[in-house]
């Protein structure tokens, strides 16, 4: 293996073998990383080999600027878009969808050099550590004595690298974001999957991950504010070592009864049937970095006829629903009125958020 500079020279001739297939050893924002051009599969197939690591792991990419990242992804979405331009260059690893129907992940790099290197490949490099896998990385090229550096047909050798920690890895897919590893880029962690929760953070601009946290949850019919509370701080402190974790747990209360999620749609008629021509509470207890508030929410319900609900049903599907109905969904055809924050009944309301300074 030949060790060159990070100077130009150097640089041109760690292109020179890139550009003809070969695997390169090339500094990163933290560690030396393996590298090969994607265009060529033989050599990608050789960092997997090189590595020994797993085919069904993917190899991520990284990119000189935002052009090289919509030149091989297409033009990004805004929530990408939004992200990349707040956290790029940096240790943000971003998986999104590719053209091929497949998800890559990709990144720009933090490292001046780096840059400037991937840009003469053509501005993308399939980048993975330069180290066995499971081993320690390489921070060094003149201390290796690495056979993985050793079986490459090029180094470029910028001195000790940074270190630091692998990058936060997220998953962005219609309008959501999942949390796939982290990494020094900590995000606002929803521990929910209530497509309702995210579309209220998302329409305020906040940026967060998804991680459902699993928690067992109570139910207390004498008690609904206990229920809640103790629902959403059970799930929040699942996953409190993943950042600054939101959560909540929602019930509909009526008549001494508690409504959670419907186990079919014949208990969601029965709930409708319920809660029609009647006032109820909907209560949401509401987690933030270990603190609890609940929030409460009258609402009224016009009297349903039985075609009006089994056509409201159909047209729903409300099992994912506390009290088999969303407010926001054709709610319309449910609800009279009601007294208190709208978004309560959504799932997530919006005064907790906005005394925790998470919204404005």
């Amino acid at each position: 293996m030949k060790v060159v500079s990070s100077d130009v020279a150097g640089l041109e001739e760690a292109v020179r073998v890139l550009l003809s297939g070969g695997v390169a050893v090339i500094p990163t924002d933290t560690v030396y990383g393996l590298a090969a051009h994607p265009s060529f599969p033989e050599a990608v197939s050789r960092l997997y080999s090189l590595k020994g690591r797993a085919d069904d792991k993917p190899i991520a990419l990284l990119a000189s600027d935002i052009a090289a990242v919509e030149k091989f992804f297409g033009s990004l979405e805004a929530q990408p878009k939004r992200l990349a331009s707040r956290y790029w260059p940096g240790a943000l690893t971003l998986v999104l969808p590719a053209a091929d129907g497949t998800h890559e992940g990709v990144r720009i790099p933090d490292h001046d050099i780096t840059r400037e290197l991937i840009a003469k490949c053509g501005g993308i490099l399939r980048v993975t550590s330069a180290n066995i896998s499971g081993e320690a990385p390489l921070c060094s090229v003149s201390l290796s004595g690495d056979a993985v550096v050793d079986s490459a047909d090029i180094a470029v050798d910028d001195g000790p690298s940074p270190g630091g920690v692998a990058s936060t890895v997220v998953k962005v897919a219609g309008g959501e974001m999942e949390l796939l590893r982290e990494g020094p880029v900590a995000f606002t962690v929803l521990a929910s999957g209530s497509p309702r929760r995210a579309k209220i953070l998302r329409e305020r601009g906040v940026d967060f991950v998804v991680v459902k946290s699993g928690a067992k949850e109570v139910c207390y019919h004498d008690d609904p504010r206990r229920t809640v509370r103790e629902n959403a701080l059970a799930k929040g402190e699942a996953v409190r070592s993943k950042g600054h974790v939101i959560a909540a747990d929602t019930i509909v209360w009526f008549n001494g009864k508690i409504y959670g999620k419907p186990r079919d749609l014949d208990e969601a008629r029965a709930f409708l049937r319920e809660l029609s021509g009647n006032v109820h509470a909907v209560f949401t207890g509401v987690y933030f970095d270990g603190e609890v508030k609940t929030v409460r929410t009258d609402v009224a319900f016009r009297t349903l006829t039985d075609e009006e609900i089994d056509e409201y049903v159909e047209k729903v599907k409300p099992l994912d629903r506390a009290g088999a109905y969303d407010i926001d969904e054709h709610g319309e055809s449910l609800v009279s009125r009601h007294s208190g924050d709208y978004e309560n009944i959504m799932g997530l309301p919006l005064g907790p958020l906005r005394e925790w300074g998470i919204i404005s």
